[in-house]
């Protein structure tokens, strides 16, 4: 590549563009998978291998921004997952939750499906970045198994052109005409979430709880579950809990949020206001004075082209819960989430006139349609 005539074909490589010319090399080249498990010295001969793009992780909503599923010759398995990063600075624990799946996915498993074995015989984190990067966030790129840069992929790219075989081209092609194939029908690839009767057992003592303390307070379908995913951690209630109030300010989506133990976490009482975030900036001071007696606090996502109207969100803090935790130890923080709750319907209800204030304010502010 002469470099001083080379005038770029995009305007500027965005992370997603690199994680798609890796998605695609992986799904096509089994050199290219054969080198990549080599960075963290998995050198068994591959049978096949699957790649999937933000394939969510077992115990939480977070995502890995590839993984790649290794069968080899030898009947073992291996999992790569890898996290791609141009410039971007870190999550909080965003590291820490990649060697937290590595280690769930390679511990034993006590399931009659899993047969007491592990899911996989290895598994290993992966960092793929420029140099200038590494340099930068040493500390963060350090947490994985291995950081392998920009620019050793470019030259592995340069030194594949030269040799690249049948099978490659053949396996890339299929891979391009799939790709524009589920652009025309908008496939979009599933998630599976995997039911736990522990997760279904502790909100079944919720339910009780919560029709003991507060019978106003309906609970929603997803909390009548038998079972729910690991991640499942929002007790939602069910509409007709809000059915009194007139349906111009009444909010479509009322829960308590657990956070799954951890401070960091979703813990609070909310309720979320259908299109009415887009004018939180102009309004939030007005809000926040008018809500000092129950100390709520305002949030909303940015809008943007998916979702140009988002929610208004007003919480009320709580302590966390983790619901695959002792239900007992926690039931006195349940009871004050659920006594929140309460208070925070009864706030609503009795404040119908200032609602009414609010969304005025907030269709001078005016929503995409």
């Amino acid at each position: 590549m002469n470099r001083d005539n080379f005038i770029p074909t995009l305007t500027h490589a965005t992370e997603r563009d690199i994680d798609l010319v890796l998605v695609q090399e992986l799904h096509a080249s089994r050199d290219f998978v054969r080198w990549m498990a080599a960075q963290v010295n998995i050198t068994r001969g591959i049978a096949r291998w699957d790649v999937r793009h933000s394939q969510r992780r077992t115990r939480n909503r977070r995502e890995i921004d590839i993984f790649v599923d290794i069968r080899h010759e030898d009947k073992t398995r291996t999992a790569l997952l890898i996290e791609n990063k141009i410039d971007a600075t870190e999550q909080p624990d965003q590291a820490e939750s990649y060697r937290e799946e590595v280690d769930v996915l390679t511990s034993t498993h006590n399931n009659r499906d899993m047969g007491n074995r592990h899911m996989y015989d290895a598994a290993a984190a992966i960092i793929v970045c420029p140099q200038s990067y590494r340099a930068e966030h040493g500390v963060f790129t350090s947490k994985f198994d291995t950081c392998l840069s920009y620019e050793s992929i470019r030259d592995r790219f340069l030194d594949a052109e030269r040799r690249a075989d049948a099978e490659t081209v053949s396996r890339r092609y299929q891979h391009l005409a799939g790709l524009f194939d589920q652009a025309i029908h908008k496939h979009r690839r599933g998630y599976t979430p995997i039911p736990d009767t522990k997760v279904g057992d502790f909100n079944a003592k919720y339910v009780q709880m919560l029709r003991e303390m507060a019978p106003e307070i309906i609970p929603g379908p997803s909390m009548l579950k038998p079972a729910n995913p690991r991640e499942s951690t929002s007790m939602i209630f069910d509409k007709k809990t809000l059915a009194a109030m007139p349906e111009h300010v009444r909010p479509h989506r009322f829960s308590h949020e657990l956070g799954r133990g951890s401070e960091q976490r979703a813990n609070y009482v909310a309720v979320t206001f259908p299109g009415w975030g887009a004018a939180l900036p102009a309004i939030r001071g007005r809000l926040i004075a008018d809500t000092t007696a129950i100390g709520a606090e305002f949030s909303a996502k940015t809008p943007n082209k998916s979702r140009p109207n988002p929610g208004l969100v007003l919480s009320l803090p709580t302590r966390p819960v983790d619901n695959q935790g002792s239900f007992s130890e926690q039931q006195h923080l349940l009871a004050d989430g659920i006594e929140k709750a309460v208070g925070l319907r009864n706030w609503l209800i009795e404040n119908i006139d200032l609602l009414r204030q609010w969304r005025s304010l907030v269709d001078q502010h005016p929503r995409s349609e």
